[in-house]
């Protein structure tokens, strides 16, 4: 059995990275619902390319993809774009993929329509960090093009400073293919109510199809929560005209402790 590790929840040999399909899959709990129906359309009335910032296994990038919209997804780990790669092989799909970060990317081109899905955004834990994704990312705009990002409307009740409620989504999924099976548990939350930021730690048990444990370990993740006027605050700085702010993938108005659905316009020509 491999020794225990500590590290990234979407680092190297993480499960969450191995069984992320499993996990978000037929039959087990989406990952925000009609988020990806939602981007799809986005992208088929953007007339244009499309960029996917933290990509990851293509949850996202490969129903762009199959809906013949040329996308280009971007992310850091090396192990979830070789899944996507993978998938994208094994359906003829003309989708990119390319490794890099966020804060960081150059890649020579402008696009229509830049989606950052899933709260991938949150993983940017200072205002630093924040400001750099969002001028890499009006850099990669073309004029008028959009940025669509989606993260959790912070419930106050889970942002006390210190230790936290925990809240888990993920039990259990198995992988078809092999039978093995993943579980993934929060087992601690706390949070630094100053800096904004909640750090998990999670356990994991991957066991093979007889029930024998292969490995398990504990690994780690860390969110910045937001806040509206802040993040309308944030896009002004960086250049962006708000349009909306929903609170699902519905159109539904703002409310409170649900989902921040941004749609922000690059202003100006350069």
């Amino acid at each position: 059995m491999a020794a225990p590790k500590r590290g990234n929840l979407y680092g190297a040999g993480s499960p969450a990275v191995e069984f992320y399909d499993a996990f978000h899959g037929p039959g087990m709990v989406p990952a925000i619902e009609g988020d990806v129906a939602y981007y799809v359309r986005r992208a088929r009335t953007a007339r244009g390319p499309v960029l996917e910032l933290a990509c990851g296994t293509g949850r996202v990038t490969l129903p762009v993809a199959r809906a013949g919209i040329e996308v280009v997804g971007l992310d850091l780990s090396a192990g979830m774009l070789a899944i996507a790669r993978r998938k994208a092989a094994a359906e003829g799909m003309r989708a990119t993929f390319v490794r890099g970060t966020m804060t960081r990317f150059s890649l020579g081109r402008t696009f229509r329509l830049i989606l950052i899905p899933f709260r991938a955004f949150q993983s940017l834990l200072t205002i630093r960090e924040q400001r750099a994704c969002l001028d890499c990312c009006r850099r990669h705009l073309a004029p008028g093009g959009r940025l669509i990002l989606n993260l959790f409307d912070p419930r106050l009740e889970f942002c006390v400073h210190g230790e936290s409620e925990v809240i888990s989504r993920y039990r259990a999924a198995r992988d078809p293919v092999t039978g093995r099976e993943a579980r993934l548990v929060v087992r601690r939350r706390v949070n630094d109510a100053l800096a904004q930021i909640l750090r998990e730690e999670w356990e994991y048990t991957v066991r093979d199809r007889r029930g024998a444990v292969l490995k398990r370990g504990r690994r780690r993740l860390a969110l910045r929560w937001s806040y509206r006027w802040e993040m309308a605050h944030l896009f002004e700085l960086c250049g962006f005209e708000v349009e909306s702010c929903d609170s699902d993938f519905r159109g539904g108005k703002p409310a409170y402790g649900r989902e921040q659905v941004w749609v922000v316009r690059r202003r100006g020509r350069r």
